[in-house]
């Protein structure tokens, strides 16, 4: 079980990474982020998404302990920065953010009023990080 640990924070991490530093648009539109956005984001996500990596693979105590923090803290600032827009009222600095960036990217989810919709590329990630913490989750405590 500890190996499923580790893949889902692992294809987690990768496809974070993949998607901020490569454009594969219409799926995602990294192309319209400017390189300063491109390279923070990058950055900030990936060290914060490689401590669990890390602590799982070399079994360090505080890293594995510090997943059970970082992932719960990464889906709500998933949920603060799209389904809280998605959901409910946007600002307008998300729809100015959302319309440079995400507007014409490929969406699956059914419009709420003129609500920013989060779009494919978002919306697996999101997935993605839910089953992280999920799995990680079971396995810790399990164990």
């Amino acid at each position: 079980m500890e190996i499923i640990v580790i893949v889902f924070q692992l294809v987690l991490l990768l496809f974070h990474q993949a998607t901020t530093l490569v454009n594969f648009y219409p799926f995602n539109n990294v192309r319209n982020y400017t390189i300063k956005e491109r390279l923070l984001e990058c950055f900030v996500n990936g060290v914060i998404m490689a401590v669990p990596v890390i602590g799982w693979v070399f079994r360090i105590k505080w890293m594995v302990t510090a997943s059970l923090f970082i992932y719960p803290v990464l889906l709500a600032g998933e949920y603060l920065n799209w389904w809280k827009h998605y959901l409910f009222n946007p600002t307008e600095e998300w729809i100015k953010t959302y319309d440079r960036i995400f507007k014409e990217t490929i969406i699956v989810l059914p419009p709420i009023k003129n609500n920013p919709i989060p779009n494919l590329e978002h919306t697996i990630l999101h997935s993605l990080t839910l089953e992280t913490t999920v799995v990680t989750y079971i396995y810790y405590f399990t164990r």
